[in-house]
């Protein structure tokens, strides 16, 4: 399976104040150029997402979501829990609807419905598996919604271990 061409990383980490049951996750780092993250920066300039669970109940739909700026559904996260534990690893793509809300706000990522997510779900050593993670990293790979789920089982397999570990050197620092 060839790679596809990677148009933007980034990573997240947990930004969540004490007391807040929602955890917030800010982009720290980021490289290549994705614009439809420009629409989700907040007053602070920052892009933070919130984890939170599904809105509703059915067999597809994700357990884990990430929603953004003015409640945009960043996107569910696919297998995140896997018989019942964090996996480490998630997929998903970007809502392919023109608008969202019953407000019909404009879908940023529209013109990027193809595109596909992958997810590392870091977590704690220390930590129950349970516990919200300290960080996670995103990968967005063009053109890849229809094959998103094969890519995430290439990821676990070491697939893109190369690519990551450029990744991550290239990326620079958004705080």
């Amino acid at each position: 399976m060839n790679t596809p061409n990677i148009r933007y990383y980034a990573k997240l980490v947990n930004t969540t104040q004490n007391g807040k049951k929602t955890p917030k996750f800010t982009i720290i780092k980021q490289a290549g150029y994705y614009p439809p993250m420009d629409q989700l920066k907040g007053r602070d300039g920052q892009i933070s997402m919130y984890l939170m669970e599904k809105l509703k109940e059915g067999e597809n739909v994700p357990s884990m979501r990430l929603q953004a700026i003015k409640s945009l559904n960043f996107t569910g996260l696919k297998d995140y829990f896997v018989d019942g534990k964090l996996s480490g690893f998630a997929y998903g793509y970007p809502l392919d609807k023109p608008t969202y809300s019953k407000d019909s706000k404009q879908n940023p990522f529209f013109e990027y419905k193809e595109d596909g997510f992958l997810f590392l779900i870091h977590q704690s050593e220390q930590a129950p598996e349970s516990q919200t993670p300290d960080s996670i990293e995103l990968v967005v790979l063009e053109g890849a919604k229809v094959l998103i789920s094969a890519y995430c089982k290439q990821l676990l397999m070491g697939g893109f271990d190369e690519a990551l570990e450029a990744l991550r050197k290239q990326a620079q620092k958004t705080l």
